[in-house]
């Protein structure tokens, strides 16, 4: 007997619990510029320029990367930059806190940071006035018209949370940072317990409404060797801080709770289990992050991404069928949405695409 048909925020949320939906989610995370670009001249139409139009255009699930409520959990309000050094190929760009970076012109590349506004706790006391969770604009003035309308289409309201290890890494750069968690650790203490404080203070407005489903904790904690930081590290100073802020979020009514952290995972599996919460995503399998392996040394966590996307480049439709093929086992035990691992690169072509799009729905189906 077939389920009766759910919208987008019930079968996401039922699918990541390990609940019956009518069926799996059809998402993918995101795409790159380049990638959309390039499927321009394969027979894309030219009105779709991004996930979120793809995902109409194709009548996939809006992906949960794309739809977060416009609640700002970071510096607000926002420095304003400006171009400093510029040239055909790159500029450097600075704003008025002292965070400065080379972006380079020809792709969408990754930044090169070369200065960070925080060094010390003094400069971190500087910052204070422009991290006030009950500063009011945090909220635009049509949020209410905003989370209306997700709730009548039954899209996911959720929030993109920058937390324990994004949000001081942003304000600090890597280096420092990890240097600071042994060389000012009075500094690392105050900045996690001032996470804990935003999530409690500046969501209370959609908690105590029940308007909350869905929180994407933002980490990227790891590289393809493992953790940026210590597991040790993780147990001493994250977990407690992890539980407190899932406890508020799950008094608010919040039915799932998943970590963003790319890389290798695996030692950071018995953190997220242990901190309560839900799941982890992309699973990138270039970094060793293989879902059917980490479903069977830690059954009962979600899991999101897991389709390689070197196969689909390399192997065209037979590599998009077998990777499909090697998650099936997965996707028909539950608490599993397969995706690209990671934005989609430029080079899948768009037949590839619409071949692995059209396979898994039959699959998820």
């Amino acid at each position: 007997m077939k389920m009766n048909q759910m919208n987008q925020r019930e079968r996401y949320i039922k699918c990541l619990k390990f609940e019956p939906t009518d069926r799996v989610p059809n998402m993918e995370m995101g795409v790159w510029p380049e990638t959309i670009a390039r499927w321009h001249h394969e027979g894309l139409p030219w009105w779709v320029e991004n996930m979120f139009q793809l995902s109409d255009y194709l009548r996939l699930d809006k992906s949960f990367n794309n739809d977060w409520l416009p609640i700002n959990n970071t510096i607000h309000p926002a420095p304003p930059f400006r171009v400093v050094e510029d040239n055909p190929e790159w500029c450097i760009v600075e704003n008025t806190i002292g965070l400065r970076y080379k972006q380079g012109k020809q792709n969408a590349s990754i930044p090169q940071y070369l200065e960070f506004p925080v060094k010390e706790i003094a400069d971190y006391e500087r910052l204070l006035p422009l991290l006030d969770p009950c500063d009011p604009g945090r909220y635009p003035g049509n949020f209410d018209e905003i989370l209306a309308h997700m709730t009548m289409r039954g899209e996911m309201r959720g929030i993109h949370f920058i937390a324990l290890f994004g949000f001081p890494r942003e304000i600090m750069g890597l280096e420092n940072y990890c240097m600071a968690i042994y060389e000012q650790p009075e500094l690392i203490e105050r900045i996690l317990d001032d996470r804990v404080h935003m999530a409690a203070k500046l969501y209370k407005r959609v908690l105590d409404a029940g308007q909350l489903d869905y929180v994407q904790i933002w980490e990227d904690m790891a590289y393809k060797s493992g953790p940026l930081v210590s597991p040790g590290f993780m147990e001493s100073c994250m977990v407690e801080r992890y539980k407190e802020i899932c406890r508020v979020f799950r008094e608010g009514g919040v039915k799932l709770i998943m970590m963003d952290c790319d890389g290798n995972i695996e030692k950071i599996m018995p953190i997220i289990k242990k901190a309560g919460i839900d799941g982890i995503y992309p699973c990138e399998i270039a970094a060793g992050s293989d879902p059917v392996e980490l479903r069977k040394k830690y059954p009962g966590i979600a899991l999101m991404g897991g389709v390689d996307k070197r196969v689909l480049a390399l192997e065209g439709k037979q590599g998009a069928k077998n990777e499909l093929e090697r998650l099936r086992p997965l996707i028909k035990e539950g608490g599993f949405i397969p995706l690209i691992d990671h934005f989609i690169p430029p080079d899948i072509s768009y037949e590839t695409f619409l071949y692995y799009i059209q396979e898994k729905s039959e699959l998820l189906n």
